[in-house]
């Protein structure tokens, strides 16, 4: 999902507003002379939560600390975590939730969970001062975490959609899952899914959070200090159980030597947390074994975890893919189905978006198509960036639904403000010769921000702009820059390479031309016989007409030969044969490939350039 969770903002005042006089000479005293000097030991957590219990309303973050340096604290996760899990599973019986509350606070005052099950257990009851208590205990709480925000790179197990296309997002520091659980529901977000990940030397786990009528949002959790914990835990004592589900120890599975994180997600795993089953069910597809990636993602998602449902739904996806028409096929594509329906009612809206997107395909028949439609719009409505992208496609070029450039617009710019993709997509469809609209002041400032965060289809559509004079006035050298740059960008995307090759190798203006950088980019590509680029008709004619233009013909007649043999065997159905064979007829004269690699434009009077 593209989706991101809430941005924290908080202001940075100077240091001398935010510390008196004194504080400051402590400070330089400091630098000066001791560097050296260990930070004071955090306060002992019974003593803080000693006047926590009394009415002091003691800093959240002062309270993690002295409970993460107190004996035992693997220990007291364990019951902890086990309790926390406890109140959530009882969040809709409030009456139910005042000894669990209770004995949570006995063991760790500053748990949110602890303090929302009381809050709503006294709420119930009507003894109004308790209630307000704790509701502002919980409300620190939450604040706390959220003011804990780091900014991290997007995850390795990112197969859940988000909102938006940035590639930071912010982390909150927690203590647990259970309580990384509770800051959302302190959000009005129920959790959907999750899976753990592994970020640099950080411990993650995101989860998929749902408020009532809006979008999944994914959320990033840092574990670090669970981690640590565990691990110690394990290494001091073989004994030490896990807060999971079901009880387990590494001495269980004779896993206890060198323990380290891969073995603490496997304890967990085996122990019944889906977070965890998810992340190694993950971690089998990444590794092709289809048959450990589905047995852990099915027991992820018999403990509903919606998302191992959506990533079993493209597993088998992938392996309809991959099968001949016939029963196998068949019935992946049914299972696949499946999965995307339950993910679809756990309200997963990517499950929506690619499901309408499948049955507009044609895949599961004709009679689905117009289903297609409504589930695009139904994640529409919930802003996924990808149906919305896919609708104004469809309104875009009049499949399924009426050509209508007005709705096509006004999806792709609902779109755009949420992506930087759609910015992109935006700008291609108004510069598509078949558009009825010209390229705006909004969208080309839209696509130069996409392109200077390095976006490879932003760079090359600037890079097409300024050849071709559109919006702006023609730059042959700027043009070729950003060309250069979209290639370097995505140097493995044989699609964009191809583009930029082709512009590169055939251009109608000499000071567009670089055919030797073309061939170095499309020998890159071509190299592998085993990528489907090599399988591509349309690259390899770019990758014979790159030869030709540095004047090795012998190999562009071989290359564009192979082209032909593709085109034959792929039955291609765009017919490109005729100009595979003219520019075979070319090569064997030995000649080069000049033409204008796109619409024709008028001649810039200026430049003296056509």
């Amino acid at each position: 999902m593209d989706n991101d969770a809430v941005r924290i903002e908080q202001r940075r005042t100077p240091l001398a507003r935010r510390l008196g006089l004194a504080q400051l000479l402590a400070c330089a005293t400091c630098i000066a002379g001791c560097a050296t000097m260990s930070p004071a030991p955090p306060a002992a957590y019974d003593e803080l939560a000693e006047r926590a219990v009394g009415g002091e309303m003691v800093a959240p973050r002062a309270l993690k600390d002295a409970f993460l340096a107190a004996p035992e604290v693997d220990q007291r996760l364990h019951q902890l975590t086990l309790l926390e899990r406890q109140v959530m599973a009882l969040r809709d019986e409030p009456l139910r939730l005042g000894a669990p509350g209770s004995a949570i606070l006995d063991i760790y005052y500053g748990s949110l969970a602890g303090h929302q099950a009381l809050a709503r257990f006294y709420g119930f009851v009507e003894a109004t001062e308790q209630a307000e208590r704790h509701e502002r205990w919980a409300e620190a709480i939450a604040a706390s975490i959220a003011a804990s925000t780091a900014t991290s790179a997007r995850g390795r197990n990112a197969e859940a959609g988000r909102k938006s296309g940035t590639d930071q997002e912010p982390v909150y520091s927690v203590l647990s899952s259970a309580e990384a659980e509770a800051f959302l529901a302190s959000r009005g977000a129920t959790v959907a899914g999750g899976a753990y990940e592994v970020d640099d030397d950080r411990f993650l786990l995101r989860l998929i959070g749902r408020a009532e009528g809006e979008a999944m949002d994914a959320v990033l959790f840092d574990l670090t200090a669970l981690r640590s914990i565990l691990i110690s835990a394990a290494q001091r004592n073989p004994d030490a159980r896990y807060p999971t589900p079901r009880p387990v120890t590494c001495k269980d599975m004779g896993i206890c030597e060198g323990f380290d994180v891969a073995a603490l997600v496997r304890v967990l795993a085996v122990g019944g947390d889906s977070a965890a089953q998810t992340f190694i069910g993950a971690e089998m597809r990444r590794a092709g074994r289809f048959e450990d990636t589905v047995g852990w993602l099915e027991q992820a998602s018999r403990l509903n975890n919606g998302l191992a449902q959506a990533i079993l739904a493209e597993v088998y996806l992938e392996r309809a893919l991959r099968s001949r028409v016939g029963d196998a096929r068949a019935n992946y594509l049914e299972i696949a189905e499946q999965r995307l329906l339950l993910a679809i009612a756990a309200g997963f809206d990517s499950a929506m978006s690619h499901l309408g997107a499948i049955y507009l395909s044609g895949a599961f028949g004709d009679d689905k198509v117009e289903r297609g439609v409504a589930l695009l719009e139904q994640a529409a409505d919930l802003d996924n960036v990808d149906a919305l992208l896919n609708l104004a496609a469809l309104h875009a070029f009049g499949q399924v639904v009426e050509q209508d450039h007005d709705r096509a617009e006004h999806y792709f710019l609902l779109a755009a403000e949420r992506n930087e993709r759609a910015k992109v997509e935006y700008a291609r469809f108004l510069t598509r010769p078949d558009s009825d609209r010209a390229l705006n002041d909004q969208a080309w400032q839209w696509l130069r921000e996409v392109a200077r965060n390095d976006n490879a289809q932003a760079m090359l559509l600037v890079g097409n702009l300024y050849a071709r004079g559109e919006h702006v006035q023609r730059r042959l050298r700027r043009a070729k820059t950003w060309l250069k740059r979209a290639a370097k960008a995505a140097p493995d995307n044989a699609n964009l390479v191809n583009e930029v090759a082709w512009t590169l190798t055939v251009a109608h203006l000499p000071r567009l031309r670089d055919a030797h950088y073309a061939l170095q980019i499309m020998d890159r590509v071509m190299a592998d016989e085993e990528n489907p680029a090599r399988r591509t008709p349309a690259y390899l004619d770019t990758w014979a007409a790159a030869y030709a233009a540095n004047g090795d013909f012998e190999r562009a007649i071989a290359v564009q030969e192979e082209a032909i043999q593709q085109a034959t065997r792929n039955q291609d159905p765009s017919n490109q044969l005729p100009i595979l064979r003219k520019h075979l007829d070319a090569f064997r004269a030995g000649e080069q490939i000049n033409e204008i690699p796109w619409a024709p434009i008028e001649v810039d009077q200026e430049s003296n350039e056509i």
